[in-house]
């Protein structure tokens, strides 16, 4: 249903004037068939009167001089009257005396209790008193009984109603402006100016002075509900001001914790540090006591030399892992084609000892768009996963791992895609992720999975399920630093003995729309 946009005031104006003016219109109407119709009866008085003078005369006449003398005398008597049309009959309907022409129409019958019957020419409701008023009565001037017809014109009525009716017509306008003007005041008084204050007051607070309060008034219904709305606003008010007070403690009580936060994970970062870094360290301190010592063959001396150069190349990786975390790589306009990109990873790790006895499945999208980033980075995240997957391979019968692309702006694969987006496990992509046309990278395998308790911390630093000595736990942390550096997400599911997924999200090139072939 559509909603007025007319206010309350100029609809109260409208409603009041077209009530006014259709109920002091219809009065009037009434009015002046009133005074019309009592007009008509004053004529039918008269004719009624008239016939029974005419009867009275000719029967005198009839007395005196005869049959013929009678009707003359009535008939002068009806001219005298200003009635030129008229009729005698006798008995048997011969018409014996006719002056001027009767209406071929007799018109409606009107109801009278007098002793002739009265038909109405022209005339109703809206069209005025009519043209004239068809007598009928019976004429007996004493040789026998006969009929006399005529027509009394309403001429004079209808110039008398005129006047009548302009005179009402003012008496209306006038008593509407009265009528109209009054009801506007004690509306506008006592209803719409109320609402109005109150309008005023709720847009106030809505604009958020929430110290506004509506004027009560009279002790109405309207100052009820202003009453009723002081008070709510005042609940209101406490609520806002209570909720303030709860948000600014809760703002300083976040900022305190991501500061306890902030401060645990750098101890935690300085912990594995000093972990990683310590092991090898110490290792090359022992080393260097012993050739401190001497006394080592040579062949000895070349072997503690080659293993503490190891330790250093190790604190060497571990170190630089960390720069690309603190300096991770930010786009710089350079595409990659992800599917070529998988196939050249896949045939140089295929000769490699980690994928012995490994099947590397690729299904690559039909058509997959570049995606913004650096080749040799997503190269390093892509080989990760794969050498992770590859790890957990080692008790597997079969080892499988299947590696799929798909783009949700391509017809084909973009359920495939949806679905990707639609995942309910509790790393779900990054709703700024979701809102780019992605290219999407799976990495699934048969392996011996992740348990539950460790797939939260598996993208944290120096977590892993491999044994020690075998990894920093910094892969991961790293990978998933290169990929958010391009705007894009990864995320992981697994079960515990049934293998692990991982998702890679980049966006893809701008103005890529799947149309390509």
């Amino acid at each position: 249903m559509k909603k007025s946009a007319l206010g309350i005031r100029t609809q109260l104006i409208i409603g009041t004037v077209l009530l006014t003016s259709a109920g002091i219109g219809l009065v009037g109407l009434m009015s002046i068939k009133a005074v019309e119709m009592s007009a008509v009866y004053a004529k039918m008085d008269s004719a009624e009167r008239l016939v029974k003078v005419l009867n009275a005369a000719a029967r005198s006449q009839y007395a005196t001089h005869g049959d013929k003398e009678s009707t003359r005398a009535a008939g002068a008597l009806l001219k005298e009257a200003g009635i030129n049309d008229f009729e005698f009959t006798d008995g048997k309907g011969v018409v014996f005396q006719k002056e001027g022409t009767l209406p071929e129409h007799l018109g409606a019958a009107l109801p009278f209790a007098g002793e002739i019957i009265v038909k109405r020419v022209g005339g109703g409701i809206l069209s005025g008193p009519g043209e004239a008023l068809h007598v009928i009565a019976f004429f007996n001037p004493g040789s026998g009984s006969g009929r006399l017809r005529f027509a009394v014109s309403l001429k004079g009525v209808a110039e008398e109603m005129s006047g009548i009716r302009n005179f009402l017509l003012a008496y209306v306008l006038l008593d509407s402006l009265i009528i109209i003007i009054t009801g506007l005041y004690f509306f506008s008084r006592l209803v719409v100016g109320p609402i109005k204050r109150l309008e005023v007051a709720a847009t106030r607070i809505a604009s958020g002075n929430f110290g506004e309060r509506a004027e009560v008034g009279d002790e109405n219904e309207i100052g009820s509900l202003a009453n009723s709305f002081n008070i709510m606003a005042e609940r209101l008010e406490s609520k806002i001001n209570a909720l303030e007070r709860l948000n600014a403690e809760l703002i300083a009580a976040q900022a305190e914790l991501l500061k306890t936060s902030t401060l645990a994970a750098v101890g935690n970062l300085a912990a594995g540090i000093a972990h990683e870094v310590g092991n090898p360290l110490g290792a090359v301190r022992g080393y260097v006591d012993i050739l401190a010592k001497g006394g080592l063959e040579k062949d000895e001396e070349a072997a503690v030399i080659k293993r503490a150069s190891a330790e250093i190349t190790r604190i060497d990786a571990i170190v630089r892992e960390f720069l690309e975390v603190a300096r991770p790589s930010k786009p710089t306009g350079e595409t990659v084609e992800v599917n070529r990109l998988i196939e050249e990873i896949i045939s140089t790790v295929a000769v490699q000892n980690a994928f012995d006895g490994v099947k590397i499945i690729f299904e690559p999208d039909g058509y997959v768009p570049p995606v913004i980033g650096d080749e040799g980075k997503l190269r390093q995240v892509f080989m990760n996963i794969l050498l992770n997957a590859a790890h957990s391979l080692s008790c597997a019968g079969v080892k499988t791992i299947t590696v799929k692309t798909y783009f949700d702006g391509h017809a084909e694969t973009a359920e495939r895609a949806k679905s990707l987006r639609r995942r309910k496990d509790d790393q779900m992509f990054a709703a700024s992720t979701l809102e780019k046309r992605c290219v999407f990278v799976e990495f699934s395998d048969n392996g011996r999975g992740i348990a539950q308790d460790d797939l939260p911390r598996i993208f944290d630093p120096f977590f892993t399920t491999k044994e020690v000595g075998k990894g920093t736990g910094l892969g991961l942390f790293v990978s998933r630093a290169i990929i958010k550096a391009y705007g894009g997400e990864i995320t992981v599911e697994s079960n515990e003995g049934e293998g692990a997924i991982f998702t890679v999200a980049l966006p893809a090139r701008a103005g890529d729309k799947g149309d390509g072939a």
